[in-house]
């Protein structure tokens, strides 16, 4: 399966013998900022409606896993979709302040690319966020606060800043892009990963 979701976004197998020291600069990643960060973290730039992303999700879930010491996260972007682009930002950021994004994550991506019910307003998103178990007057405190807006202003200040352009994009430690299409393999991927966590 994992294989297939690497196919999917048009990555080639090859050996997997390099040792962690042969991954190369302007091969498997690129350096987009000078200074990496002193945390371990990953940040994945993603759309809801991107369908590359919605078959990259068992793999960070995995990656999860493989590195429980580092800090996952996402930035969703809001130039995919047209219009529905910001409805879907907003979706992923309103499920971060309720602290329902673990579970309605995997939501969203189900019926947009599975039963291909797109929400076509934040009328659509309140509706699948109530299905799921949270309350209507929670869903419209937050929606259009404050918290929120500042929420959507600091993604769109993280997409600019990496000059992000297309989605899945993965930044480590704030420095180093993964080429996806030179890793070739799930096991590559992870191990780039790990490689880059602990990088000078």
């Amino acid at each position: 399966m994992k294989k297939l979701i690497f196919a999917f976004i048009a990555m080639f197998f090859v050996p997997v013998t390099q040792a962690a020291s042969e991954f190369k600069e302007g091969v498997e990643y690129t350096v987009v900022s000078e200074i990496a960060s002193s945390k371990r973290e990953v940040t994945e730039f993603f759309s809801y409606i991107c369908p590359h992303c919605y078959s990259f999700q068992p793999l960070m879930q995995q990656l999860e896993e493989r590195v429980p010491e580092a800090e996952i996260n996402k930035v969703p972007v809001g130039f995919l979709g047209k219009e529905l682009g910001p409805v879907l930002q907003r979706a992923y950021g309103a499920a971060k302040l309720l602290k329902v994004e673990d579970k309605l994550t995997p939501v969203m991506f189900d019926r947009i690319h599975r039963q291909k019910k797109v929400p076509g307003s934040i009328n659509d998103v309140k509706e699948v966020f109530v299905a799921n178990g949270v309350d209507a007057k929670d869903f419209d405190g937050v929606i259009n606060s404050f918290a929120l807006n500042g929420m959507i202003a600091k993604y769109d200040r993280q997409t600019e800043q990496f000059n992000i352009r297309g989605t899945p994009t993965l930044i480590v430690r704030g420095k180093y892009q993964l080429n996806m299409s030179e890793i070739g393999s799930e096991d590559r991927f992870y191990r780039v990963v790990e490689y880059l966590l602990s990088a000078d």
